[in-house]
C-alpha cells in the first residue's frame, strides 16, 4: 500500500477523544463599557493580548494582570488587522484609509511604543512577522513581502482571484505559505518571491495555513472541514485528517509540531467561532475538545504542556488553559 494512502486511511479511523476536556479561565479582562472585541491576537509567550476593539482602537493588554497597557489609534480610521511577532518585540496595525484599496501600517516597538516604521500598503486582512523580523508579509487583495530594514517591498504574490486569507513563515525565515481564496496552498522563497510549490488539496476556500516548526510540512484547512499536511517543497498532500466539526479558520502548532489547535467556526453561523481542538499531529488524535456558546475564540499559543487563548463575550476578553 502507498504509504499516503496508510496514512490517510490511519487518520479517518482514529476515534475523537472519548471525552472532552474542560479549560479553565484564569483572567477576565472587561473593557469600557460599550466596547467589543472584533479580533484579537497573543504573543508567543501568552504573556501580552492585542484586540481591535469595536470603538476603532487597538488595545494592548497583559495577560496575566489583566492591566491595561497601550491604547493604539489613527485618527478614527478602522484597525483591520494586528499581530506581533514572534519574539514580542514589536506590534503589527494596519489601519484602513480607503476600502478595499489602501491602508497604512505601523510598526510599533512594543517595549517603548515608538512607530519605528511606517508603510502606506493596499487593504490589509492578514499579516506575519518573519522569526527573524526582517520580512512582514501582508495581504488583502493583493499579497506582498515587504523587507522591513529598507522598507521596500521585496515580491509581490498576489494570487490569480485575490489575497491570501492567512500567511506563515517557515521557521528559518526562507519561505511563506500562503492559504490562497482561490484554494490552493502555495509556498514561495521569502527573499524574492519566488513560487516554490503549489498544493490544491481540494479546499473549497482555504483560510488557514501553517509552517511546523521543524519546515518539513504545511499545515492547511477551510470551508471544506479537513485538515491536510503538505510537503512544502513539491507541494504533495502527504496525509489529510478528515471528520472536523466545521470551517477551519485558524491554527497553531506546538513548538515541537506534535500538537495542532484547530479554531473552528459554525457552518451554518459564519461569525460563530467557538469550539476548539487539540489535535495529535502524527495520529490525527482528538487530545483535547472546548466549546462554549456565547463566546468567540480569539487565538492562542502552546505554553508548555497547555494551550493558552484568549476568548471575546461583550465588553470582556477572557483568558483561557487547556487542557
Amino acid at each position: 500500500m502507498n504509504v499516503n494512502v496508510a496514512a490517510l486511511t490511519l487518520a479517518c479511523c482514529l476515534p475523537v477523544a472519548a471525552s472532552a476536556q474542560s479549560g479553565r479561565q484564569v483572567k477576565t479582562i472587561n473593557l469600557p463599557v460599550g466596547v467589543t472585541v472584533q479580533y484579537g491576537t497573543m504573543t508567543r509567550s501568552g504573556s501580552l493580548i492585542a484586540t481591535i476593539d469595536g470603538d476603532n482602537v487597538v488595545r494592548v493588554w497583559s495577560t496575566q494582570s489583566g492591566e491595561l497597557l497601550r491604547s493604539l489609534a489613527n485618527a478614527g480610521h478602522p484597525p483591520t488587522e494586528v499581530e506581533f511577532s514572534l519574539d514580542g518585540r514589536y506590534l503589527a496595525v494596519a489601519y484602513q484609509i480607503v476600502p478595499n484599496e489602501k491602508a497604512v501600517l505601523r510598526i510599533v516597538d512594543v517595549y517603548s511604543w515608538k512607530v519605528e516604521h511606517e508603510f502606506v500598503v493596499p487593504d490589509v486582512f492578514a499579516l506575519a512577522f518573519s522569526p527573524d523580523n526582517r520580512r512582514l508579509a501582508l495581504s488583502g487583495l493583493i499579497t506582498q513581502i515587504w523587507d522591513l530594514e529598507s522598507s521596500r517591498i521585496l515580491a509581490d504574490i498576489s494570487p490569480q482571484f485575490g489575497g491570501s486569507a492567512s500567511l506563515s513563515f517557515s521557521g528559518d525565515s526562507s519561505w511563506l505559505a500562503t492559504a490562497d481564496n482561490d484554494g490552493d496552498i502555495r509556498v514561495f522563497d521569502a527573499a524574492t518571491g519566488k513560487l516554490r510549490s503549489t498544493a490544491t488539496p481540494s479546499l473549497l476556500e482555504a483560510l488557514a495555513v501553517a509552517f511546523s516548526p521543524h519546515g518539513k510540512s504545511v499545515i492547511a484547512g477551510g470551508v471544506d472541514k479537513t485538515v491536510f499536511i503538505i510537503d512544502p517543497q513539491t507541494g504533495q498532500v502527504l496525509r489529510s485528517l478528515p471528520s472536523q466539526p466545521g470551517p477551519i479558520v485558524s491554527l497553531e502548532v506546538s513548538a515541537d509540531g506534535r500538537q495542532v489547535a484547530v479554531i473552528y467556526g459554525d457552518a451554518n453561523h459564519f461569525s460563530t467561532v467557538d469550539r476548539l481542538w487539540l489535535r495529535d499531529e502524527d495520529t490525527g488524535a482528538v487530545l483535547a475538545d472546548f466549546q462554549k456558546p456565547g463566546i468567540t475564540i480569539l487565538g492562542g499559543t502552546f505554553l508548555g504542556d497547555h494551550y493558552q487563548f484568549a476568548a471575546a463575550s461583550d465588553n470582556q476578553v477572557s483568558i483561557w488553559s487547556l487542557p
